[in-house]
């Protein structure tokens, strides 16, 4: 199981470093300490709702558009990743398994694909 508090912590050090923002510069944004905003980035401590929304604001983001992103890492919900042209299949997109055969042979294959 995931832990929350690193996740809201990981997710806001992805979306400021998205934004080429220091950490000094997002604290001051948001009105918080330095200190204070590494150690919620670190998953140390809990930021309360009202920091969340000032988290948000600093970053250009609406509260549920920040709570979507700590939603989408909990889940392990990434964007498609282009690899030569093509989008790889993501976390949530099923991948089809063969169907069962009622032959011999479709069993032995169903026993060395699984």
């Amino acid at each position: 199981m995931t832990d929350l508090q690193q996740t809201i912590g990981a997710t806001l050090r992805r979306l400021r470093q998205e934004r080429q923002l220091t950490i000094k510069e997002l604290a001051e944004r948001a009105i918080l300490s330095v200190v204070y905003l590494g150690e919620i980035e670190r998953g140390k401590k809990y930021p309360s709702a009202l920091v969340l929304e000032r988290l948000a604001a600093a970053l250009d983001l609406t509260l549920p558009d920040l709570l979507e992103s700590v939603a989408d890492d909990l889940r392990g919900v990434r964007q498609p990743v282009m690899a030569i042209g093509f989008a790889l299949p993501t976390h949530t997109e099923r991948v089809e398994q063969p169907q069962p055969q009622t032959s011999t042979g479709g069993r032995i294959l169903n026993l060395l694909v699984a």
